[in-house]
């Protein structure tokens, strides 16, 4: 897998402090463990949150999702079967297309009206304003504290967001991290809730915002995803 590996030496040399990409984003990359850490933080009021349905027949790669939905930035969605079919509650432009999946200890990320939040599956509610939701998980972070989780090392995606879910952080380790570090890490940096995203071979984003440019390729593309687009 190849990264833009100067555009993470760059961010790192920074000092590991946020620096504005564009109005409304800002991006920061940070080494955890020996893990490349990075972070691309977009305010809401200015950029829109959505989720797009491939389907198992459409799939595709962030950066080919990004590039043709003219996006800002694009990062692979949740779980999917072996037949590429969406695992867990989906919901892109207000409309559900998988139902909720229950009994798992999974969380929602649920975008509406400007705002994000992450729920626990069994906290979420149906409601006619949600413009999207991905279920999928576990959750890294809730009520600003790590969760305990697995020891378990993969390539990691995942969003992160702040106590009033005014702005959504995209977040990817190119190289495998442990779970729990991820955690402690987002916790750390000021995170009120964060949720993993699937990872492994299915971890890939794609961004471009003034001039920053970053591309974590996947081993595949993927039949769902989230897309961040202006206003």
């Amino acid at each position: 897998m190849v990264v833009h590996a100067l555009v993470l030496t760059l961010l790192l040399a920074a000092g590991n402090s946020w620096q504005t990409a564009a109005p409304g984003v800002e991006t920061l990359a940070v080494d955890e463990g020996g893990a490349s850490v990075a972070l691309i933080r977009f305010d809401l009021q200015r950029f829109r949150p959505e989720v797009v349905m491939l389907g198992p027949e459409r799939t595709k790669t962030a950066a080919a999702l990004r590039r043709d939905l003219s996006a800002v930035a694009a990062i692979n969605g949740g779980f999917f079967d072996d037949d590429r079919r969406s695992l867990g509650l989906r919901i892109a432009g207000g409309k559900t297309a998988v139902p909720l999946r229950r009994g798992v200890d999974w969380g929602v990320l649920v975008v509406r009206a400007g705002r994000a939040a992450i729920v626990h599956s069994r906290d979420f509610k149906p409601d006619a304003r949600i413009e999207g939701a991905i279920q999928v998980g576990p959750r890294l972070v809730a009520g600003g504290q790590p969760l305990r989780l697995k020891p378990q090392s993969a390539r990691r995606s995942a969003v992160a967001l702040d106590r009033d879910g005014r702005t959504l952080t995209l977040v990817v380790s190119p190289g495998p991290i442990e779970a729990g570090r991820l955690a402690g890490l987002l916790a750390r940096l000021g995170f009120h809730s964060a949720l993993l995203l699937d990872g492994g071979a299915s971890t890939q984003l794609s961004a471009a915002a003034g001039r920053f440019t970053l591309d974590v390729p996947g081993a595949y593309g993927v039949p769902d995803a989230l897309v961040v687009r202006p206003r």
